[in-house]
């Protein structure tokens, strides 16, 4: 209970604190939970990568689940003596149709009367590990959290995205967020993959639309914003990488069907 009140004390300090996100999700504890990091993915090394390439201060995931992901950033960040806050935002609803009609993974939603109560595991998952001090669950949609982002003026260093799988979700969740990563910032994401191939579309497009060097690395994406054009042999090179992305995807696609 003192490291949460401690956490509120220190709220001026986080980002979202002047609209009520400010630690006090984490001052009620749940007994009769246990810790479930269950998840997708989560341990990455595309995790690794992003930390010690960008060091960043201030890091936002859309799609946080049960917390394994940006617990997982928060022990790296530590690991390399950053102070990274995180922002999470996920309406702990269930991100996509799947969530609800497969059994096995509807339970994990912890319907309560009707309604999920997954935000009570993420709070407990988060406490446990004693991250409460670094991490802002912020429970809002994404749509909306970008407009929140862009009226209080806020930079981040880097954006994980695993939210919603369908194309338009990932399109609009990058296009959304994109002016809020800071310059030479990073972007990065889960399920860059055949099972999900509105992800592929969505990711390709917009790296195309911004002219962005993407890089994919089993089942992740990642990317690096940057606004200056590039040059002749950049331009070249990226051509190349496309072309070759395709090819390896049609290659799978004729020998394994996926």
């Amino acid at each position: 209970m003192a490291d949460a009140q401690t956490a509120v004390s220190q709220a001026t300090n986080w980002p979202l604190a002047r609209i009520g996100i400010d630690g006090s999700c984490y001052t009620h504890s749940d007994p009769d939970l246990s810790v479930d990091l269950q998840g997708w993915h989560s341990d990455h090394p595309v995790f690794e990568e992003v930390f010690k390439r960008h060091r960043p201060k201030l890091v936002t995931e859309i799609g946080t689940w049960k917390g394994a992901s940006v617990l997982h950033m928060h022990r790296i960040a530590r690991s390399l003596n950053l102070d990274t806050h995180f922002i999470c935002i996920d309406t702990w609803l269930g991100s996509n149709d799947t969530l609800w009609l497969i059994d096995d993974l509807r339970q994990h939603l912890r319907l309560d009367r009707g309604y999920p109560n997954m935000f009570r595991q993420f709070v407990h998952n988060v406490r446990a590990a004693g991250a409460q001090d670094h991490i802002s669950p912020f429970p809002i949609t994404s749509t909306a959290a970008a407009r929140v982002f862009r009226k209080l003026g806020i930079e981040i260093d880097a954006l994980y995205i695993d939210a919603g799988h369908e194309e338009e979700e990932v399109y609009f969740d990058l296009a959304l967020f994109y002016d809020s990563v800071a310059e030479g910032g990073a972007v990065f994401g889960d399920d860059y993959s055949e099972g999900w191939p509105g992800v592929i579309r969505a990711v390709d497009r917009f790296c195309a639309e911004k002219n962005l060097d993407l890089k994919t690395d089993t089942g992740k994406f990642c990317f690096v914003k940057r606004t200056t054009p590039r040059t002749r042999r950049q331009e070249a090179l990226h051509r190349t990488a496309i072309v070759g992305r395709g090819g390896l995807r049609r290659a799978r696609k004729m020998l394994f069907g996926r």
